[in-house]
């Protein structure tokens, strides 16, 4: 991460994140098919930050604050494109054991009638 602040105020002004295309592509691709909102908001950001959009514009954008962002930043700077894989990685969510057949709620709660 990249910290500028010109007029010397100390402010976060600019915060430069360096992508390799590999990871803006799998980045495009958790936007187009998120596995969760947090996973959709922060490559949004991060893709956003990597195209030089000012760290409280993101936040703003995304409503939350700019220490959020600053944290969604680090975190992406220590492992890189796991920090956005959900657990689970691809393919169905497991059911949980016992649950052989997909029942309504309605059908559950009257034995399966």
């Amino acid at each position: 991460m990249h910290v500028h602040a010109p007029d010397g105020s100390g402010k976060d002004d600019e915060m430069t994140l360096r992508l390799t295309q590999k990871e803006r592509s799998r980045m495009q691709g958790m936007i187009r098919r998120p596995r969760s909102r947090k996973q959709l908001y922060r490559a949004e950001a991060l893709l956003a930050l990597a195209d030089g959009r000012p760290v409280e514009e993101v936040a703003r954008q995304h409503r939350v604050g700019v220490e959020r962002v600053e944290r969604w930043v680090e975190g992406f700077e220590a492992s890189r494109i796991k920090f956005l894989e959900e657990p689970g990685g691809p393919g169905p969510v497991p059911r949980p054991e016992g649950m052989d057949t997909w029942q309504d709620a309605d059908e559950a709660g009257r034995g399966g009638e």
